[in-house]
């Protein structure tokens, strides 16, 4: 499904070198070294290893069932703006 592979390479879940849309644009991997996602996730990772630190743990389930929902949660809405998108043609 065209809308899952642009997710997973727009997030950097997919190895596949320069895949395109039909128009040929490319889809870039927004995770790369220095974007601004790439970025973000690292302040989002050091908060996490913070606070298991605080906590005295190498890792907590809270942490990780906090950060796997917000993935989940973005999928979601990802996907729920692709379809919308592509009414909007």
């Amino acid at each position: 499904m065209q809308k899952e592979q642009i997710f997973d390479k727009i997030n950097g879940f997919l190895a596949e070198e320069n895949p395109s849309l039909q128009d040929q644009s490319l889809i870039e991997d927004e995770f790369a070294d220095g974007k601004e996602c790439c970025l973000l996730y690292e302040g989002v990772y050091q908060a996490g290893r913070n606070l298991c630190e605080r906590l005295g743990e190498d890792e907590d389930k809270d942490v990780e069932t906090i950060l796997n929902g917000m993935e989940k949660i973005t999928r979601v809405i990802a996907m729920k703006m692709y379809e919308y998108g592509s009414r909007c043609q």
